[in-house]
């Protein structure tokens, strides 16, 4: 661990901790993250995009790309409500997110990419996810 993590002794007693002390980490677990530089994080270009781009659609997702001037890859997600919880809406946000770091965003060419997921993404697997949106890219290289 190292000196700035040193962890007391346990007490005995009635001033024993009810559980054990957590492990904190100063660094992420893994340095696989998806980098803020490849976000869309601002409604107008989201909308900019979806408005202004090509589209291409698939059973579950539809997608909207334009030419970026940034000079890398930028993507959006959208996740409509469709009268689902909250949490199908971030498994499925989860899903496409970790979609796109490891298999799109290493292929695209500096473009803003905005995907929408249709109410049956909900009920599609993460194989069925994965093979439409790589091939859909896989197009636009």
């Amino acid at each position: 661990m190292g000196a700035c993590h040193i962890v007391p002794p346990a007490q005995k007693g009635a001033q024993a901790p009810h559980r054990a002390a957590a492990v904190q980490t100063p660094e992420p677990v893994t340095r696989e993250r998806f980098p803020r530089r490849a976000r869309l994080t601002r409604g107008s270009d989201l909308t900019s995009c979806w408005e202004a781009g090509r589209r291409r659609r698939t059973p579950h997702l539809d997608l909207a790309w334009r030419p970026n001037p940034a000079g890398h890859a930028r993507t959006g997600i959208i996740v409509p409500r469709f009268q689902s919880s909250a949490v199908a809406r971030n498994r499925l946000r989860r899903r496409l997110r970790e979609i796109l770091r490891r298999d799109v965003l290493p292929q695209l060419p500096p473009i803003d990419l905005v995907i929408r997921a249709k109410r049956a993404a909900y009920a599609a697997t993460f194989a069925i996810l994965r093979a439409e949106l790589t091939d859909v890219v896989s197009g636009l290289t």
